[in-house]
């Protein structure tokens, strides 16, 4: 019950520190575009602080069902479906808008125990075939990116997005293997941070 515990607790905890990391992408995304009138970076903006609410819901979510299952007490299935709904659509139309941004821009030139409960969270294989198709597509571009311009902060740019488009390859392979579910989180955070580097870098530019 105790590892159950622990792995439970690190399931929230990246999830929240995912959450946080991707909001304050947003803020500072959002700091660059008053400052430099980039659109790019406007879409950045408002992408990741979607993905962060996302992130926030699906953290409070997540503690609700674990207090509920611990407790012994009568889980409701429309909270955490509701949940995992408003994820779902957040986390495609967050990505979907990345997409379009590059599409519309090109290139960025940015200056089993655990399964049966891991199931709850409803990691839809379509819904993450649909991400990993946007991620994909969002990742090629960020290589062109960074092979038309070898800076640093393309470098981090495309690797941020490579390590996303692996968490959710990973998260799509979760029902087959559980090490997936922690590998994904981790890869996802690792993400999330690289791109937080660049935007830190940009702003101090």
């Amino acid at each position: 019950m105790m590892s159950l515990r622990l792995f439970l607790g690190f399931d929230v905890f990246m999830v929240f520190v995912s959450s946080i990391i991707a909001l304050t992408i947003g803020y500072y995304a959002g700091k660059g575009y008053k400052l430099t009138s980039e659109k790019l970076l406007l879409y950045l903006s408002l992408s990741f602080s979607l993905l962060g609410v996302s992130l926030l819901v699906d953290g409070l979510v997540s503690i609700y069902f674990y207090l509920s299952m611990f407790k012994g007490a009568q889980v409701s299935r429309i909270v955490f479906m509701a949940g995992n709904v408003i994820t779902s659509i957040a986390e495609v139309a967050a990505f979907t808008l990345l997409a379009y941004t590059y599409v519309r821009y090109s290139f960025i030139t940015a200056s089993s125990s655990f399964l049966p409960i891991l199931m709850f969270k409803n990691y839809n294989p379509l819904v993450e075939i649909v991400l990993i198709f946007l991620l994909s597509y969002i990742t090629i571009q960020t290589s062109i990116s960074y092979g038309w311009k070898r800076e640093l902060n393309s470098l981090l740019v495309f690797t941020g997005f490579l390590f996303i488009l692996l968490a959710h390859i990973f998260f799509l392979l979760t029902s087959i293997y559980m090490f997936c579910y922690i590998l994904a989180h981790t890869l996802q955070l690792l993400g999330f941070i690289f791109l937080l580097v660049m935007l830190l870098r940009v702003n101090k530019g």
